[in-house]
């Protein structure tokens, strides 16, 4: 069974370039444009891992981190962010965020990330 990998981020040309790359190393993927939509598609759907966007319109990436505590949704979340903001970063780990990459990231840097939140 191939692992569920759902990516979050509000840049539609980001989501399908990731999702293409994943895609090709075999990996199921799902994408949401934002906050509320991915909510609703843990709320339905199981992953393994979820690539979330700290910083998007509306719901942002620990108001996602903060509904998977509060509702016991058990994903492994890699952070993904082009801001260096100390107290997002915190919140983030406090929240249960196991990986941080700070964008621009290279494929190979997200696919390492994500296998190692996988081991």
């Amino acid at each position: 069974m191939a692992i569920r990998v759902l990516f979050v981020d509000d840049e539609a040309a980001v989501r399908e370039i990731v999702s293409m790359h994943l895609s090709l190393e075999g990996y199921e993927v799902k994408v949401a444009s934002g906050g509320s939509e991915a909510i609703e598609m843990l709320v339905y759907e199981d992953f393994d891992v979820i690539l979330l966007d700290i910083h998007m319109p509306g719901v942002d990436g620990i108001g996602v981190l903060q509904y998977m505590k509060e509702h016991s949704i058990r994903v492994r979340p890699i952070m993904l962010s082009g801001s260096r903001d100390l107290r997002a970063l915190s919140a983030c780990a406090e929240l249960g965020a196991l990986e941080y990459l700070p964008k621009p990231y290279n494929f190979h840097e997200l696919v390492d990330a994500v296998e190692r939140v996988l081991a």
